[in-house]
């Protein structure tokens, strides 16, 4: 059965570039380059003028200030503490006459290292990459990637194909890669939804800054991406190169054009390009032209988080930004791991019989550059021995943790394991490893055999408690005068957990709970939702958690009265609830989760 048809890839702009940067090697900043070769960009014009605007964080992740315009004439410098600018020429005598804006990004050269301790310590130290692509499976990156797939076949590649996740969306998955904590000990720890709560964790890129390494973090869609869709974000800056504030004022200033669900264009490039030519710059810079040890996340989520699809449009585009990476040097002197968080979890994918696995096993590649796999061939034979074994992004984080390790033997932290089963993969992992062992929660676990039963009158009954459950949690949140009370219209598909002995027997669970894995549909809403319980032999004792239960259609359209995480996935809104109602959600409006502070002659005045 043939899916989808690939779309043909879509530029965000036919015209060349007026203006251009150039780093300038010897002087270590970069250079604006009018390119006064393009007459069809200037058309019956005499004379015009270019100028700037630095864009640079403020206070916290919640603010972005960009200053007043700057004029710059042919190869004019920018100073070396801007991070950022939007360039605009316009017609001299009339300013309302744009030629053309555009924006950069820029890595500025360290002004508090030693070149000459970086460089021999990055002979050692390799650079550590992580590129991560949302949403996307193992099965459907072969699927929509075929060129990046091959890409990943090459010598020094390790595809992880027992990777699990470990929780619904974004967050869980990354935080466990990041932090090596669980769901329930971070949201113990302190509640991420308060502002500050995010600056309190150890992540891995600490650990690294505290080893040497520049750290850097690039995300496009800032308004959701994984520390700001319903967070605060931070309110320091988290690593040493940043490109939120970046793409938090292009975004506001830049005209966007929507495409695969999201923001696709953003001015004259793609947002996933800002992301993958920010990861470019700092390769030139700190791998090729002054080499420094560098640990970086890059995150995309422009063309896969809202359709599964979307990504056969970008994969030469995207094969291409790895192969000038390796031209660069890159694959030479580093670690790189291309992975993804979790695959689709709702639209076309979900009525295929594979869903199951589709949703819960994102990909994950780990590559080794030559000289590693001859002083460590360790590593290497774990990581082939581990390639067909179960594994959790938990065990991604000692992975992570274990390279610093190798580098430095009597390195311990101090916060001690967070997941008491789970190890680096660059150890053998058991070939008879459980979910339980793994730290995988039931409902999430790809690993438990189970069989499709007939839905009996039992069954539906106990779907109907899970309906129940659900319109419980609204009325518990408060939300029964914003959200429809569902109803079970159909139990679609029932599973029952299965047990063996040693002899390979079928035989009744050993705890005396049957386990069921449920696909239905309730109504007025049509939501298709999957849940997780279990229950005694008389019902009498039912186990139902409300973060087993995922919703696998689009709620986009359904819950846009409510704010929570868990209420969108189980509201339908009334009608009388306007859609696109603005509402404020702790302290910030919905899906626009950013203030902007803009310098005028008097002061910093809010916009």
């Amino acid at each position: 059965m043939r899916l989808f048809k690939p779309a043909d890839f879509m530029e965000c702009t036919n015209q060349p570039d007026l203006v251009t940067v150039r780093y300038d090697p010897n002087r270590r900043q970069y250079r604006l380059h009018i390119n006064e070769s393009s007459p069809e960009l200037i058309p019956n014009i005499s004379d015009y003028k270019c100028t700037y605007k630095e864009i640079a964080r403020a206070r916290n992740d919640s603010f972005v200030w960009i200053s007043n315009s700057i004029n710059f004439e042919q190869d004019s410098l920018v100073p070396r503490h801007i991070q950022g600018i939007i360039v605009e020429c316009h017609e001299l005598s009339n300013k309302s006459r744009v030629l053309q804006r555009d924006a950069f990004a820029l890595v500025q050269h360290p002004v508090d290292r030693n070149d000459r301790i970086d460089e021999e310590r990055s002979r050692s130290h390799p650079n550590v990459l992580l590129l991560g692509i949302d949403a996307m499976s193992q099965v459907n990156f072969q699927r929509t990637m075929p060129l990046t797939a091959q890409f990943v076949r090459q010598p020094g590649w390790y595809e992880m194909l027992g990777y699990n996740k470990v929780g619904d969306n974004t967050l869980p998955n990354i935080l466990a890669i990041l932090t090596g904590r669980t769901a329930k000990q971070w949201k113990y720890y302190c509640n991420v939804k308060k502002p500050g709560c995010l600056d309190a964790y150890t992540y891995i890129w600490n650990h690294y800054h505290s080893a040497g390494y520049l750290t850097a973090y690039a995300e496009d869609l800032s308004s959701i991406d994984t520390f700001h869709y319903f967070l605060h974000g931070f309110m320091r800056q988290p690593v040493d190169y940043y490109l939120r504030p970046f793409l938090q004022g292009i975004e506001h200033v830049m005209d966007k054009v929507e495409h695969l669900g999201s923001d696709y264009c953003v001015g004259r490039r793609q947002s996933y390009r800002y992301v993958l030519d920010y990861c470019l710059q700092l390769v030139q810079r700190f791998v090729k032209e002054t080499p420094k040890p560098l640990f970086g996340l890059f995150w995309l989520n422009s063309f896969s988080h809202d359709d599964f699809s979307g990504a056969a449009s970008v994969d030469g585009d995207f094969v291409g930004y790895l192969e000038r990476y390796k031209e660069l040097g890159l694959f030479d002197r580093s670690i790189f791991i291309l992975l993804s968080d979790h695959g689709q979890r709702t639209g076309p994918l979900m009525d295929l019989p594979s869903s199951f696995l589709e949703e819960r096993l994102p990909m994950l590649h780990i590559y080794l550059p030559p000289w590693y796999r001859r002083n460590h061939p360790e590593v290497a034979r774990a990581l082939e021995l581990n390639r067909r074994r179960l594994s959790t992004p938990y065990d991604l984080h000692l992975t992570l943790k274990h390279l610093l390790q190798l580098l430095h033997p009597r390195l311990s932290f101090f916060e001690g394991p967070h997941c008491m089963g789970c190890q680096s993969l660059l150890h053998i992992l058991p070939e008879n490893r459980s979910c339980q062992d793994a730290t995988i929660p039931v409902h999430w676990c790809t690993c438990e055999l189970y069989k499709q039963v007939p839905v009996s009158q039992r069954l539906q009954d106990l779907a109907r408690l899970v309906v129940y459950r659900i319109n419980k949690y609204l009325i518990k949140m408060n939300h029964e005068k914003q959200c429809y009370h569902l109803n079970l219209r159909k139990l679609l598909l029932a599973e029952s957990r299965q047990f063996f002995n040693d002899q390979g027997r079928e035989v009744d669970s050993p705890n005396g709970l049957d386990y069921y894995r449920f696909k239905f549909t309730t109504k007025p809403n049509g939501g298709l939702f999957r849940a997780t319980l279990s229950t005694n032999r008389d019902d009498s004792y039912v186990v139902i958690r409300e973060e087993f239960i995922t919703r696998l259609n689009s709620y986009r359209e359904d819950s846009y009265c409510v704010h929570d995480r868990t209420s969108k996935k189980f509201c339908a809104c009334f009608k009388n609830h306007a859609l696109g109602k603005k509402v404020k959600v702790n302290g910030f409006t919905d899906l626009k989760s950013t203030q902007f502070w803009k310098k005028n002659k008097n002061d910093n005045a809010q916009t």
